[in-house]
């Protein structure tokens, strides 16, 4: 009976999986977790979205600013491709005077190109294909624990969605989307002083404002280096 639900859950996800298109794909959210002043955060890393860089900066006391950049180029049969870049401005502050708990809260703009499609399948009625422009402003919060091993930091992200392209094999000349998006995600870092192996797991949650409802990746995933000095 297990092998049997085993088979069917299996069956299940590769036919929800074979047809499936996306523009949205998420990226490592870039939570320097700062704790001082002038201080340099930049790090890589692999996973869901392909490969990203991030880099983060804090000066003048508590304020810092933060860029990113990740690229996915995927062939195959389901072939995707992302581009992404990102910026922010925010603010950090010690949560409590004895506590090495940190907070810190970022605005900021990021733009991408995505496009994704799907050669014909056994389950499929023909090719498909979703293929986007979007920017999006976002509102991140990041909230760590501090060790001098190990850092634990937990984010979560607001972001608002607007396409200046939409293109999907299901609508003709469709709406452009907008849309506001929740990420949560978690991220722990262990290592030495200057350098630090990460690890970040999110979830992703996307609701439709305007225009057709565009497919999206929900969990993601990444795996990475970061230096700090």
């Amino acid at each position: 009976m297990k092998n049997l639900l085993l088979i069917t859950s299996s069956v299940l996800f590769l036919i929800l999986i074979s047809s499936c298109t996306t523009v949205y794909i998420p990226t490592e959210i870039n939570a320097p977790a700062f704790n001082e002043p002038n201080q340099f955060k930049g790090g890589i890393s692999i996973g869901s979205s392909g490969t990203s860089l991030n880099m983060g900066y804090s000066f003048y006391r508590n304020f810092g600013v933060i860029t990113d950049f990740s690229y996915l180029d995927r062939r195959g049969s389901e072939p995707r491709f992302q581009r992404q870049w990102g910026v922010g401005l925010g603010y950090y502050t010690r949560a409590a005077k004895r506590d090495s708990i940190f907070y810190e809260v970022f605005g900021g703009f990021s733009s991408a190109t995505t496009n994704s499609s799907y050669a014909d399948q056994t389950f499929t009625n023909g090719p498909g294909y979703e293929n986007a422009d979007y920017y999006r402003i976002f509102l991140q919060n990041d909230f760590s624990y501090q060790q001098e091993f190990i850092d634990f930091i937990v984010s979560l992200k607001f972001s608002y969605f607007n396409f200046t392209r939409y293109e999907s094999h299901e609508f003709t000349n469709p709406e452009k989307p907008s849309a506001f998006g929740v990420e949560p995600a978690f991220k722990i870092r262990m290592g030495g002083e200057f350098l630090k192996i990460k690890l970040q797991l999110g979830y992703n949650l996307i609701a439709n404002l305007k225009g057709p409802a565009f497919n999206y990746d929900r969990g993601f995933m990444l795996i990475g280096l970061e230096c700090s000095f």
